[in-house]
């Protein structure tokens, strides 16, 4: 990790602040909006510019509203087109018919949930890598609403890019080093509650 951070620095160090802000924009944008995008490095984009703007002497504010702005409109994006193909959304080719059922059932899972429930899967999800490219076509999908997923999803953004720019300016490779661990915690904290949850309502349940 600290070599894919240390050479990516090493090429955008001299480039103006207007290209490395679109080229960090159209990398999450496209992360968060196209399937393709769970091959993309948001995370480490991210980090990227934390360490760019500490060096550069940019204040962190202009990249956090541009990688917020744009991790939003892509995760929106991909919303839209989860509601526009309710089926699955998926591209024809070899794996849609294996990729279907899994879509389906997270698809039949999300719609079951209350809308607390809901937003804290989108919420959780977008700070993590793949569930932040497929959570919001899936949420499409599921018919969840617009009104409910743009707020969260919003919020998530903000909440993810400026955590992760201003760790890496404040303790730099470190982040690098150490970021890994955040998706997993985030995930394990989510089935947690979703278990929690379970099992309170089952044990309320009459018995038969």
């Amino acid at each position: 990790m600290d070599r894919v951070v240390d050479a990516v620095l090493e090429q955008v160090g001299g480039w103006p602040a207007a290209l490395v802000l679109g080229a960090a924009a159209l990398v999450l944008a496209l992360e968060s909006g196209v399937l393709v995008g769970v091959l993309l490095p948001g995370s480490t984009t991210l980090v990227v510019l934390g360490l760019w703007s500490a060096t550069a002497g940019a204040h962190p504010a202009l990249p956090i509203a541009v990688a917020a702005a744009a991790s939003t409109g892509g995760a929106l994006h991909g919303w839209l087109r989860g509601h526009r193909h309710p089926g699955t959304g998926l591209p024809l080719g070899r794996l849609r018919p294996r990729a279907e059922p899994a879509v389906r059932q997270a698809q039949a899972w999300l719609t079951a949930r209350p809308p607390g429930q809901t937003a804290l899967v989108l919420a959780a999800a977008h700070w993590a890598a793949v569930t932040r490219t497929l959570t919001p076509r899936v949420a499409g999908g599921a018919d969840v609403p617009l009104r409910l997923v743009a707020p969260v999803v919003t919020a998530s953004c903000a909440a993810w890019a400026t955590t992760v720019v201003l760790l890496s300016r404040q303790f730099g490779q470190q982040v690098a080093d150490d970021a890994g661990w955040v998706p997993v915690a985030a995930l394990a904290v989510l089935a947690g509650a979703v278990l929690v949850r379970r099992r309170l309502r089952h044990r309320s349940l009459p018995p038969p």
